[in-house]
Parts: C-alpha cells; sequence; structure tokens
C-alpha cells in the first residue's frame, strides 16, 4: 500500500468489513455476493431478498454502462474494491473477460476466492492478495475496463489517487464505470457531520469533484445516471429489517452493540438523504488519446431536454444540480 489512500482505505475498511460484526452482518443479508446501494422499486420490502433484487438491478446497469468497453473476446477488467467478487464474476459470465480484484479485506478476498474455486473460474478471476485500489500492481495500460461499487468514498482524501491509479491502468480508450456514495456539490459539511462519523471520513466525494480528478487524470466524462433518491431506499429498508425479525437471524453472530449503532448510523443516512445532501449514481469516463484531448474549458452536457454548457475548471459546483440521467454530449465540446 502507499499514499494518503491506502491509509484511508486500510482504516476505514479494516473496521467495516474484517471486523467480526461487520464480516457477519454483510454477509448475512447480501449472502456473499454484493455489498453496495441497490436500484429499488417503489415501496421496498424490508427483506434480504429485497436488498439482493435492487443490487441485482444495480449490477446490471452496471454492466450496460461497461458494454462497449468490454463487448467482443480478449477483454480484460478491474474491479477496484471488489469484496465478495459477484460483479467480477458477472463480469466474466456475461462479457468472458477476465477480471482481477483488487480488495483490503483479507476475509472477503478469501470469501471471493472460495466462490471462484467453487465455479471453477480461478483462471478467470484473478484475486492478486490484499491490495489498495490506489497501488493494484497492475501493468500500465493493461486494463479495457475499471469498475467500483461504491467503494472509492472510502479512500478519503486519497480519492484522486484511486482515480489517477484507474486512468493509468486503462487502455487508451478503456472506460471507467463506477458507483459511488457522495456528497453534493454544495452541502454544508456541518450538515453530514453524523455521516462522516459513522464512516470514520472527514468528507465524502462529489459528482464535480470526480469529474475533476478524471479530468486530472487524462479521462472524459461520456456519462452520469443520477439514482440519488435510491440512497434513503437502500438505508431505509436495510435499517426496518433490523428493526424487524431478521435482528432474530443476526443474534448470536452479530453483537447487539453493533446492530444499535447500525440502526444509529442507517438513520443517518436515510435523514441525509432525504435532505437533499447526498448523492449517488454511476460515471462512465473514457481515457482519452491524448491529454490535451480532454475539454478543459466547455463541455456540453444534456439532461433530458436540459442543455447546458459548465466550465469543468470553475463551475464544477453546478453539476450535480441537473445530472438526472445525463448524457455526455461530444458534439458539444
Amino acid at each position: 500500500m502507499s499514499g494518503a489512500a491506502a491509509t484511508a482505505q486500510h482504516d476505514t475498511e479494516t473496521y467495516y468489513y474484517d471486523t467480526d460484526d461487520a464480516y457477519n452482518f454483510y454477509l448475512e443479508l447480501w449472502g456473499g455476493e454484493h455489498c453496495h446501494v441497490g436500484i429499488y422499486a417503489p415501496n421496498p420490502e424490508p427483506t434480504p431478498e429485497c436488498c439482493m433484487k435492487a443490487s441485482d438491478v444495480a449490477l446490471e446497469k452496471l454492466m450496460e454502462l461497461c458494454t462497449p468497453a468490454l463487448q467482443g473476446g480478449g477483454k480484460r477488467a478491474m474491479d477496484m474494491g471488489a469484496a465478495y467478487g459477484g460483479c467480477a464474476r458477472a463480469l466474466h459470465k456475461k462479457f468472458g473477460c477476465k477480471v482481477v480484484c483488487i480488495e483490503l479485506s483479507k476475509r472477503e478476498n478469501e470469501v471471493n476466492i472460495q466462490r471462484n474455486q467453487e465455479e471453477k473460474l480461478e483462471d478467470q478471476i484473478l484475486v492478486p492478495g490484499e491490495l489498495s485500489f490506489d497501488d493494484t500492481k497492475e501493468p500500465s495500460e493493461s486494463v479495457d475496463c475499471c469498475v467500483s461499487e461504491d467503494s472509492i468514498l472510502h479512500a478519503g482524501k486519497g480519492r484522486p489517487a484511486v482515480v489517477a491509479e484507474a486512468a493509468r491502468v486503462l487502455k487508451k480508450g478503456g472506460y471507467f464505470v463506477f458507483s459511488d456514495i457522495m456528497q453534493r456539490d454544495a452541502v454544508d459539511p456541518a450538515n453530514l457531520n453524523r455521516v462522516y462519523a459513522r464512516l470514520g471520513l472527514e468528507d465524502m466525494g462529489s459528482p464535480a469533484k470526480y469529474i475533476e480528478w478524471a479530468a486530472q487524470a487524462g479521462m472524459r466524462l461520456k456519462r452520469y445516471e443520477d439514482f440519488s433518491s435510491d440512497i434513503a431506499s437502500h438505508y431505509g429498508t436495510i435499517k426496518k429489517m433490523l428493526e424487524g425479525p431478521i435482528r432474530d437471524k443476526l443474534r448470536g453472530k452479530v453483537s447487539d452493540a453493533y446492530v444499535e449503532s447500525m440502526i444509529e448510523g442507517l438513520g443517518a443516512w436515510v435523514d441525509a438523504s432525504n435532505a437533499g445532501n447526498l448523492a449517488w449514481g454511476f460515471f462512465v469516463f473514457e481515457k482519452m488519446e491524448r491529454r490535451d484531448a480532454i475539454p478543459s474549458q466547455r463541455a456540453g452536457v444534456e439532461c433530458g431536454n436540459i442543455v447546458s454548457t459548465l466550465n469543468i475548471v470553475s463551475t464544477l459546483n453546478i453539476v450535480s444540480t441537473f445530472v438526472v440521467q445525463c448524457r455526455f454530449n461530444k458534439e458539444a465540446v
């Protein structure tokens, strides 16, 4: 590991995912395949099946956005923050690509390896050990598509280094497709103190920041799709589950103190989301042939019937106010 991203990722992921409580909690609720926000139907039922279905819908969205980069034979992908490897296996089954899994959690890597062995995918899904996603050890320009599901927020102040690492390993023309839980660009950080405390972080990324960091790393935005309302749906559903019969299922595997803390933390997520302070969505960035080809002054963004221009350098704070189902308009650049 190296740099701020590795330090921040180690601190937060060790707390969240390698303790007995956290490991058993996520394994029981998500079944050892996924550990990320889902896309929900209205009025979701507070059941593990509902959460897993919503997670599958989010995964399908991610794979849809990866298609231009991974269709055809002989492709290679990287999952940054791979957790149990559910996304990696899905990518391989859909596109036939090899996938390298970058994950700091030893216990989640062990689950990933076990799942791959059970499905005889050891040669297709590679788990090279406990690695930070700002220092993946992969060769430069060796990957057609990098993906990540709600992991980069854990890198703390090292988030720009994670984006730069994705750009480094991508081939020219390759895609970086990821979702992340973010704060709104113009939010007052004081309104998110409960969320920061829950994560053990000082801040979160934002849509505008990711666009800025990607441009600095030699990538340009092709698409952003906003699903921010699903944050409240996701965490609200899990909170209701923990307040209902599912708590009995966790007894003996997850401590009561952890569950109570989780319920309180989930309430903070729901409140912040309902207040309009959080964002969640899917980005598609493309690594450019030349850094000077990236639009540093104006990019066209088409959002439904709204067409606007923004200065990526100095006016980034306006992006998240209108990026609902956005599509990058290359012709406007």
